[in-house]
């Protein structure tokens, strides 16, 4: 079967002017800030010239590049690595200041063997730290930013290991597109955000029964073993696919988005959940991956491997937070991430095609008043706060969820790993 794309080089331009018209919502007069991984320059430009022409103040480009990156995790100190240069904390912070928006582009790589997780994990905290300014300017979305993915054959390899690279990066590129919603009709910029419009309006449907039940608590139940009982707290909502700024401008934070979120309360989470999918994080792909949670804390933990419990572990010691929920993501088994029936080792693209959790941090707009409220009012409210925010899969095909009322009542919301109401 060929996954060749036909008019490839339109579409890879309607796509990249999505990401700036209804991912970031760029408007004019507005500096784009473009995160992007070197060997992706070619696409990287088409962005940028997207960015131009949508009436960009600036555009200013970022380039990462994670072979080199990996080098510095290996030889540096973890004193160097732990000590952030003010001048790298200021660059991101004043972002957070600014008329900016926020686009990264997203690869994976094969991971590296033989990391030092615990250096490895002590960098990742003191880079969030620097730089948590920004990191809150995005989750209250004073900063609007997407996340999207670009095709590279590192990543194409990983994913597809047993075909030809040419081929893989054209299948690659091909199911990027196509849960990009960029594969639908016309090669056009418009004909994408038509059916992003279309894609929007049907989960917004079901954000708003979601919200309209006033649900207390949702109880999950697989047969993988996940039997968890998640409580909400008062003045909970569900976001969908679309967010908007304290501005009241719409974006999409996450091209592919298939989900619908809320925050749980963070003290009223009681069972257990056996993941779905194998998690991508810190440098190790982890297998066979559970959590027993008691009044909201993990209590227990397990994986495939004694080395993997050890980046688990280093997870959950991130803060007091890490061990508490901050995200139940609802996405229907078999949407069109999981249509594909592939893993691609990148939480953005993996987390769309099941239900999710995530440990860490909560997203305050999914509490009313949540973006005004201080950390502390927060965490009074059930919400969550920590500098980490992992999101692991799941969702199954057999998943049933129910939702609880205040009066006791029980609502279908997933039968069959699908929506039920």
């Amino acid at each position: 079967m060929s996954y060749e794309v036909s008019d490839f080089c339109l579409r890879l331009k309607a796509y990249a002017e999505l990401l700036i018209r209804r991912g970031v919502n760029l408007q004019p007069g507005q500096t784009l800030i473009l995160a992007a991984p070197a060997e992706a320059y070619a696409f990287t430009r088409i962005v940028a010239q997207a960015a131009w022409d949508a009436g960009a103040r600036d555009v200013s480009i970022r380039w990462s590049d994670t072979p080199a990156g990996e080098q510095r995790l290996r030889h540096a100190s973890k004193e160097t690595l732990t000590s952030v240069p003010e001048w790298i904390s200021k660059s991101y912070n004043d972002y957070a200041d600014r008329d900016t928006v926020w686009l990264a582009l997203a690869c994976e790589y094969p991971p590296p063997a033989g990391m030092d997780t615990d250096k490895t994990s002590a960098a990742r905290i003191a880079s969030i730290k620097a730089i948590k300014p920004f990191f809150d300017a995005r989750l209250n979305g004073t900063v609007r930013w997407n996340i999207a993915s670009v095709a590279t054959r590192p990543w194409a390899q990983l994913v597809f290991p047993d075909m030809e690279p040419d081929a893989a990066l054209q299948r690659l590129w091909h199911d990027i597109l196509l849960c990009a919603r960029c594969l639908q009709g016309e090669p056009t910029a418009a004909a994408a955000v038509q059916a992003w419009d279309a894609h929007i309006a049907r989960n917004n449907a079901y954000r708003d029964k979601l919200n309209a039940a006033g649900f207390t608590e949702l109880r999950f139940i697989s047969g993988i073993g996940t039997d968890l009982v998640l409580g909400l707290p008062a003045g909970y909502h569900f976001v969908a696919t679309e967010e908007t700024d304290p501005e009241g401008i719409r974006y999409i934070a996450n091209i592919p988005s298939e989900e619908i979120f809320a925050g749980p309360d963070r003290l009223r989470v009681n069972g257990k959940v056996v993941a779905s999918m194998p998690l991508f994080y810190n440098f190790a792909l982890i297998y066979d991956l559970w959590f027993e949670f008691r009044d909201g804390r993990v209590v227990d933990f397990g994986c495939d491997t004694e080395e993997h419990r050890e980046v688990v572990r280093q997870l959950l010691e991130t803060d007091e937070g890490s061990r508490y929920l901050g995200e139940v993501a609802l996405v229907p088994w078999g949407a069109t991430v999981g249509a594909t029936g592939h893993l691609y080792y990148t939480t953005l693209f993996d987390e769309n095609a099941a239900c999710h959790l995530a440990l860490g941090e909560s997203y305050p707009e999914t509490i009313d008043g949540g973006v005004d409220m201080s950390d502390e009012q927060l965490l009074s409210a059930g919400m969550n706060k920590s500098l980490a925010h992992v999101d692991f899969m799941f969702g199954t095909a057999d998943l049933e969820i129910v939702g609880v009322t205040a009066d006791g009542a029980e609502i279908p919301v997933f039968s069959a790993g699908t929506w039920a109401c």
